[in-house]
């Protein structure tokens, strides 16, 4: 469990099919070759070779960073942090160095893409690119790190070692090879239009500030993290999910649930939950080779929504291997309607 709360002053977003924060809630569009142009995304020199997923994570930041406006570069560099969730990232890419080093030998390695045999070069990239010199951490965990990774934020700005944190997460596809060819008919039918998948590919970047002195622009969120163990999850789940999400739950949670064991039971929890406190819950399918990018989109789209007065609403991730994870988000009024309620 973890206390305090991070204001959120900026949002990016780098997927299939969204345009911005916007449509990060709306249904999954299949990922088309090409849907990713560096040159649009990255103007410049140095990034035509990094790996997709580098590629993906430092365009979404520099979307959340020019969301914020310049607060980021007020920020003096030792005062910078980032955290950065993956899962699947990277694995294609081992697959590929493994192959060149037995059909060509270790002298044909790219040395572009050869540090990120390093899954903690992707947030050390974003470092160099944003000049971060606080901290840079990676989260590796199934299915929940993106929401771990707000967790380790909130705990890395109480703990005062930033004043400005990039909370990420991003997700490369699998290889054909690393598919598991046991998913269900229908949960293969129905990979290519979800994004809950080992499809999956893309980032999002969340620019985060300690709420006193920060402008909680979207709004404030907080993260707590448990363990389910899923011999026992039919019988143990309700109560610790209702440790984790509390004696007064959000008017809405978004839940991303595989049909493993965990999933299953946090289903029912969550049926219970609408029918004594009246929660709207919205259950977005996964599997379990999802990616942790999920999660933290839902997040995301969830603070992109405009609303006339502030709501409270939260994010739920448990994996088949017991991880459970929960944000709590407080989003802020904004837009033309909360303008015109001001009025």
């Amino acid at each position: 469990m973890s206390s305090g709360e991070l204001a959120v002053a900026g949002l990016g977003i780098v997927a299939p099919g969204v345009s911005g924060p916007e449509d990060a809630l709306a249904p999954a569009a299949p990922a088309p070759p090409g849907w990713f142009r560096t040159e649009v995304a990255l103007p410049g020199r140095g990034y035509r070779r990094l790996p997709d997923a580098s590629k993906y994570l430092l365009a979404a930041s520099r979307l959340a960073v020019g969301d914020a406006g310049g607060r980021f570069a007020e920020t003096p560099r030792e005062h910078r942090g980032a955290v950065v969730a993956i899962n699947n990232t990277g694995a294609a890419l081992l697959e590929e160095l493994d192959r060149t080093i037995v059909d060509k030998g270790a002298e044909e390695l790219p040395p572009s893409s050869t540090p990120f045999g390093a899954m903690s070069s992707f947030a050390g990239r974003l470092s160099m690119e944003h000049d971060i010199t606080g901290f840079n951490l990676t989260v590796n965990s199934p299915l929940t790190a993106g929401l771990d990774a707000i967790q380790t934020a909130v705990r890395a700005v109480a703990a005062g070692r930033a004043r400005t944190v990039l909370v990420g997460a991003v997700e490369e596809a699998l290889s054909p090879s690393q598919s598991s060819p046991s998913q269900s008919s229908s949960a293969q039918s129905s990979s290519a239009q979800s994004p809950a998948n080992g499809l999956q590919a893309g980032a999002v970047v969340l620019h985060c500030e300690p709420p006193g002195e920060g402008e909680a622009r979207y709004g404030t969120c907080r993260a707590r993290g448990t363990f389910l163990d899923p011999a026992a999850a039919a019988s143990d789940a309700a109560a610790v999910l209702a440790a984790l999400v509390g004696d007064d739950p959000p008017d809405r949670i978004d839940a991303v649930l595989d049909d493993s064991a965990v999933g299953t039971a946090a289903a029912r929890w969550l049926d219970r939950l609408t029918g004594e406190h009246g929660v709207a819950v919205v259950i977005v399918p996964s599997t379990a080779q999802a990616g942790c990018l999920v999660p933290l989109q839902r997040v995301l789209g969830l603070f992109a929504q405009e609303h006339t007065a502030p709501v409270r609403r939260g994010v739920l991730a448990a994996s088949d291997q017991g991880t459970v994870a929960f944000a709590e988000l407080t989003v802020a009024p904004r837009g033309a309607a909360a303008k015109g309620k001001e009025n």
